[in-house]
C-alpha cells in the first residue's frame, strides 16, 4: 500500500480531476526539484530568500513570496479557555471546575481584560515582540452547532449559499496558473477550503510516513517500477476522446505520486517526534501539531512557489475530560507555533509568512460537568511580523450571551480578508465584498 495513509495529488480534494492535471504535477516537480543547482530540502539561498548577507530586514508587506499557513483546529476549540477573560466573576460562575484561575492565566502586556491559558505561556514572547494578535468572538452570525454544517460554512466562506468552492480555492482560481498544484498544499487531512473551479492542490495526509511501503519480502524498487508500468493508456479509454475513466486517472496518477514520494519523502521524514508535545496522544490521526507545522516549514524552505499551506489537527471536540485534553492540545499548539516561527527566522522567511488559526465554532459558556458543548463565538490567533502588535479584535461579553453562547463579534470573513490581503488579493472577488482585514498592522 502507499504509505499508512492514502496520498491524493493533482486534484487534491476535488473529484474528477483531468488526467492532464497529474501530468502537470509531475512536470512541475521535475522542473523545480530536479534542478541540481539547488539541493532539495535545503533552505532557500540568500539570492532567493528575500535577504542576503549584510542586507537590511525586508519590509513587511504583501508580495509575490507571501505565504499564508492556516492551522485548522478541528472539532471546535474552546475560546474562553484559550484567550481567558480576567477578573470576570461570570466566567468562574459558569465554569466552576473548568475555569482558569486569574492568578494562573498568562498576562498579556497592555491588556487588563484578557490573558492566555497557562499552557500557552510560550506565546507570550511573540505577543511582547508584536508578532501575535488575537480575534475574540469570531464566527458567522448564523453559526451552526453542527460540525458538518459549521465546517461547510467555514470552508466555503459563504454562509447561507449553495457551497461548491472553498474560500482559498476561489483565490487559487484567480491566480495566473490555478492548475499548479504546488501553489497550495494540505497537511494532515484533505482541505475542502482549497477546492476551486479550476484549482489543483497537493494533499499529504501523513508527512511522517510518506513512503512506498512494500509488502514484506518485496523489492520496493521493483514494485515502484511495476506501478509505473501501469501508467500507459488503458484499454477502457474512450477512443473518441470523451474523457478519462477513473481507472485511467488512477494509472496516470502513479508516476506523479511516486515522484512525489521520492521528492518530499526525505524532506518530510522526521524521526524526532516522540518527545514533542502531543506526540502519541489522541490529538488527530496524523501526528502532533508541532510535527505538522515542522513539515510546513520544510515545504516553505523548498522554495517551490507554495503560497498556501493548510495544516489540519483534530481532537478539539472536548465534550468530556476537557481540563486535561484541552491543555495538552493547547500545549502542542504553543510549542508548534514557537518552533515554526523560530525555524522560519533561521531560513529568512519569517517576514513572508502569516499563520492564522481557525476552528469551526467555539464552545458553550457553561460547562457540562467535565467538558463543554458546541457553541458559537470562537477565537483565532494571527502570528507573524505583519500583525497588529499586541491587539485583541472583538471580545467577550458574558453578560450578553447569545442563547448561552459567546456572541459573534467579528465575522469570519474579516479573518479571511486578512489572509487574502497578505496573499496580495483579490479580497472582494473571493469573499463577496464588505469584509475588511482585521488583526493586521
Amino acid at each position: 500500500m502507499l504509505s499508512r495513509r492514502s496520498f491524493l495529488v493533482g486534484g487534491g480534494v476535488a473529484a474528477g480531476t483531468a488526467v492532464g492535471g497529474y501530468a502537470a504535477w509531475e512536470m512541475l516537480l521535475r522542473e523545480h526539484l530536479d534542478d541540481r543547482s539547488t539541493a532539495v530540502g535545503s533552505p532557500a539561498s540568500p539570492a532567493t530568500s528575500g535577504t542576503s548577507a549584510g542586507a537590511t530586514t525586508p519590509s513587511v508587506s504583501p508580495g509575490a513570496r507571501s505565504v499564508v499557513v492556516v492551522l485548522a483546529l478541528d472539532g471546535g476549540n474552546d475560546a474562553l479557555n484559550t484567550l481567558v477573560p480576567l477578573n470576570d466573576g461570570l466566567y468562574h460562575d459558569y465554569r466552576s471546575t473548568l475555569s482558569v484561575a486569574d492568578g494562573t492565566a498568562v498576562g498579556l502586556t497592555g491588556s487588563t481584560a484578557y490573558g492566555l491559558s497557562p499552557v500557552l505561556a510560550p506565546l507570550a514572547a511573540l505577543w511582547d515582540a508584536g508578532q501575535l494578535s488575537t480575534i475574540a468572538g469570531v464566527g458567522f452570525a448564523e453559526q451552526s452547532r453542527s460540525h458538518f454544517a459549521a465546517l461547510d460554512t467555514w470552508w466555503s466562506g459563504q454562509p447561507g449559499a449553495v457551497r461548491t468552492t472553498g474560500w482559498l480555492g476561489r483565490w487559487l482560481d484567480t491566480q495566473e496558473d490555478p492548475t499548479n498544484p504546488l501553489t497550495a498544499v494540505a497537511l494532515g487531512s484533505s482541505a475542502p477550503m482549497l477546492i476551486g473551479k479550476r484549482a489543483s492542490s497537493t494533499v499529504i495526509l501523513d508527512p511522517t510516513s510518506f513512503s512506498l511501503r512494500a509488502p514484506r519480502g518485496a523489492d520496493a524498487a521493483q514494485l515502484a517500477a511495476a506501478f509505473r508500468a501501469t501508467a500507459g493508456p488503458s484499454p477502457s479509454a474512450d477512443p473518441s476522446g470523451g474523457g478519462a475513466t477513473l481507472l485511467d486517472t488512477a494509472r496516470q496518477a502513479w508516476p506523479a505520486t511516486l515522484r512525489g514520494i521520492d521528492t518530499f519523502g526525505p524532506v518530510l521524514a522526521d524521526d524526532g517526534n516522540a518527545d514533542e508535545p502531543g506526540a502519541g496522544s489522541d490529538d488527530g490521526p496524523n501526528g502532533s501539531i508541532t510535527a505538522l507545522l515542522k513539515s510546513a516549514v520544510r515545504i516553505i524552505e523548498l522554495d517551490l512557489g507554495t503560497r498556501v499551506i493548510v495544516v489540519s489537527a483534530g481532537g478539539f471536540d472536548t465534550h468530556a475530560g476537557q481540563a486535561e485534553q484541552h491543555a495538552d492540545l493547547l500545549a502542542d499548539v504553543a510549542a508548534g507555533i514557537v518552533a515554526f516561527h523560530a525555524a522560519l527566522a533561521e531560513s529568512s522567511r519569517a517576514h513572508d509568512v502569516l499563520l492564522v488559526t481557525t476552528s469551526e465554532f467555539g464552545r458553550r459558556v457553561a460547562e457540562n460537568g467535565s467538558g463543554t458543548d458546541h457553541g458559537k463565538g470562537g477565537v483565532s490567533l494571527l502570528v507573524g511580523p505583519m500583525v497588529a502588535p499586541r491587539s485583541i479584535a472583538g471580545g467577550y461579553d458574558l453578560a450578553a450571551l447569545d442563547k448561552g453562547d459567546l456572541a459573534v463579534e467579528v465575522d469570519t470573513r474579516s479573518l479571511y480578508a486578512s489572509a487574502l490581503h497578505w496573499l496580495g488579493g483579490p479580497v472582494d472577488e473571493v469573499l463577496g465584498g464588505g469584509h475588511s482585514p482585521v488583526g493586521l498592522a
